[in-house]
Parts: structure tokens; sequence; C-alpha cells
């Protein structure tokens, strides 16, 4: 209990003597000096023009004029978009306010942001004149006094009262004192401004909303691209692995089904290069901004017109697969396109990876303005992963989110004896691209 105590003592210590020794209240004293000579100079302006409004001799028409004009110059560079910047890159550099409380500007400032930078440049000039005036003050006042305690121009004292001039401790006390107030000042001046400076100079609603969607969009685009990469990649995988296997199977007692099944896995590691190649291009042109890139269109993303090399690698790799395919690909959405394609490279992922060897049935078809794709195959005698736990693969909730995208319903599980994937994407009306492959 004592050694928390004597440790609680030695925290509340530090915190109070922060002040003094903290680089921190180095750097907000500097901020706060600079804001006080700024002060100082319109404190000079206006003084200035007062005088010489209050002079018999002076023209008040011609002194008026120039006041209004010399205020909307002096009064407009807090309004402006580069004085805000600026004043955001100095409140990070000596208030140590955190980037992501505080970002930099982006895009024209709104009437309040404008208006709430100038709040922020008046609160810093009207704290860093309380800050001068003090620094001011107090340094020669503290001179004053320990050259006095010392024995030297005690008249200063002297005027002050008989009691200070006969107690040359008291004189140090004080200026310790003086001295002492100055960090302390300058720290609470430096944590006004630490809580004020997020809602003066960051964001407004209107930004943070714009922020939040276009982090979404990247979220959103990161896992379109993650779900690209799992269905190709896996896809070639799957494929490559099962024909390695029947190559080495087949290498000795039938060499032409082992160069079938090494002509396999070359197409398929072809076309998973291209689909890497083609999301490497997205990626690339998303870092570059500039979408239309070469690199983007490279390789076109795949559609329904696929299906039929789709379903020839699939059975290359041993599975039987008929394919019935009624619906007309060039009328469809690309992306609607795209994602069914996507749904039945899954499916038949699944089907070549836990049910080998199975037979598999993909039918794609139009009815009443819906694009229906049904995948099915026959459930293996062994339990499998996936019969087992409908939503426990990155598969399964790939195929989700692709249907969700587009405003499909999905429906995957055993259906008595089989395994089906049924999967409908409308057809009416807008058909929403929120990422274009």
């Amino acid at each position: 209990m004592a050694g928390t105590t004597s440790g609680g003592v030695r925290r509340t210590l530090r915190w109070a003597l922060s002040p003094l020794t903290s680089a921190s209240t180095v750097r907000a004293g500097v901020y706060l000096v600079i804001g006080g000579v700024l002060a100082g100079a319109y404190f000079a302006l206006a003084a200035g023009f007062v005088q010489m409004l209050a002079d018999p001799a002076t023209p008040k028409v011609a002194v008026g004029v120039l006041a209004l004009v010399t205020a909307v110059l002096v009064g407009s560079p807090p309004f402006l978009a580069p004085v805000r910047a600026l004043e955001v890159a100095a409140v990070r550099t000596f208030l140590d306010v955190d980037a992501r409380a505080l970002p930099d500007p982006v895009g024209a400032p709104t009437v309040a942001t404008r208006w709430r930078g100038a709040a922020w440049f008046a609160l810093h000039l009207a704290l860093g004149a309380l800050v001068t005036v003090g620094l001011l003050v107090a340094v020669p006042l503290a001179t004053q006094l320990v050259l006095s305690a010392f024995g030297i121009d005690r008249a200063f004292l002297v005027q002050m009262g008989p009691a200070l001039a006969s107690n040359p401790v008291g004189w140090l006390v004080l200026a310790l004192l003086a001295l002492v107030a100055l960090p302390y000042g300058t720290a609470l001046a430096r944590r006004l401004l630490r809580q004020s400076a997020e809602p003066l100079l960051g964001p407004d609603q209107t930004a943070r909303i714009a922020d939040l969607e276009a982090r979404a969009d990247r979220l959103a685009e990161r896992g379109r691209l993650a779900r690209e990469l799992h269905d190709s990649v896996g896809h070639a995988l799957t494929v490559t692995t099962l024909q390695a296997a029947a190559a080495s199977r087949q290498v000795e007692t039938d060499p032409d089904a082992a160069r079938r099944s090494l002509a396999a896995i070359e197409e398929a590691g072809r076309s998973a290069m291209a689909d890497l190649d083609h999301v490497l291009g997205l990626l690339r042109a998303g870092a570059d901004a500039t979408p239309s890139s070469d690199a983007a269109q490279r390789a076109p993303a795949r559609s329904l017109d696929d299906l039929p090399a789709l379903v020839e690698d699939a059975r290359h790799a041993g599975t039987d697969v008929h394919l019935d395919l009624e619906a007309t690909t060039g009328a469809l959405p690309r992306a609607t396109s795209h994602e069914a394609y996507r749904v039945v490279q899954e499916a038949l992922t699944n089907a070549v990876r836990h049910a080998p060897g199975l037979p598999v049935t993909a039918r794609v078809s139009v009815v009443d303005g819906v694009l229906d794709v049904e995948v099915t195959n026959p459930l293996p005698d062994a339990p499998s992963r996936t019969a087992a736990s409908p939503g426990g693969g990155r598969g399964l909730h790939g195929m989700a989110e692709r249907v969700r995208l587009l405003r499909g319903t999905l429906d995957a599980g055993p259906d008595g004896s089989a395994w089906v994937v049924r999967v409908r994407f409308p057809l009416d009306g807008e058909t929403p691209h929120p990422h274009r492959p």
C-alpha cells in the first residue's frame, strides 16, 4: 500500500512539474508568442488610426476610408483557406495535435469553416497577447527583483513598500513566482488551444461524412479485390493441385493423360496470371488515380462469356460439368455478368475441392427480369467442411458480398442429397455499380 501511495505521489509530482520541464511547453510558448506579435501589430495599427482620428487636423473622411480598406485587408487573412492550412500545420507542430484529429484541409472551405478558422485566429492572437504581455512583464520584474536582492539598484523596491525593501528573501521568492507563472500560464493556454483546435480547425460535418464515405469506398474496394484474388487464384490452385496429383499417378501408366493434366495446369496458371494482372492493374490505377490507364485495361474482367472455358478447366481436372447457359450474356450489365461468373467459379471450385469426381450441373438463365444462377453437385459420402458449415468458408462469404452489392439473393446449402448454390440477380431498373470490375 505504501509503495502504491508513493508511486501515486511521484506521478502527481511529475504532472505538477511537467510545465516546467516539458519541451511541449516551449513549443507552445513559441506558437503563442507568434500570436502575441501578430496581436501587437493589429493593436498598433488600430491605435494609429485612433490617434489619427482624434487629431482635429486630420481629414476624417480620408482617414475613415483608409481605415476601412485597411480593416478589410488585415481582416481577410483569417478567412482564407491557405491561412487555415498553415494554422493546421502549425497546430500539429507546436501543439502536438494528432493528424487524425486534425487532418489536412481538403477542398474549398465552406462559409462556416471560414468563420471557425477566423475564430481560431482570434483565439490564438488573444491568448498569445496574454502570454506575450506576461513574458514582457515577468522577465524584467524578476530581473529587477534578483538584482535588488543582491544590493543592486534597490530604489525600485523602496517604491513598492517598506515590507519588500527590508526582505531580500521575499524578493527572490517573488522573482521565482513571476518566472514560474510563465510556463504554467503557457501550459494552461496550450490546453485551451488543444481543446479548441478540432472544433475550430477540424473538418465540418459535411467533410467528415465525405471522409467516412471515402474510407468506406476504399474498404469496399479492398474487399472486392480480395474476393477477386480469392476466387481466381483459389480456383487455379485447386485445379492445379488435382491435375498435378493426376499427372503424378499417370506419368508412368498413361503419359498422354499426364501430358493433358500438365496442359490443364499450364492453362489454369495462365488464366490465374491474367486475373492477377488485371487486379494488379486496378491497384496501380487506383494508386495513380488514373482508372483508365493501360495497366487497368491490360486484362479484361471475367464475364459469363468465359463460362465455357471455366467449365472446360473443371472437366480437365476430372470433374464432369454440365453447363446450361440460357442467358444472353451480351444483354446483361457488365457488373452483373462478372459477379455471376465469379459465383459459378467459386461454386465449381468448392465442388472440385470437396466433392472431387462427382458431377456438377451449372444453370444460368434469365426469367422475368432476374438472372438465375444455380450450381448443383451431389454431396460426398464423407462430410466436408463446406457441407457441414455453410457460412464457414471465405468463398461463401465472398459470394454473399457479391450478391448483396447487386441487391440479389443467395441460398447455399444441402438440398436432399445434393449441395446447391442458388443466386438471383435483379435486372430491372438500374443495376448498382459500387465498384466496377
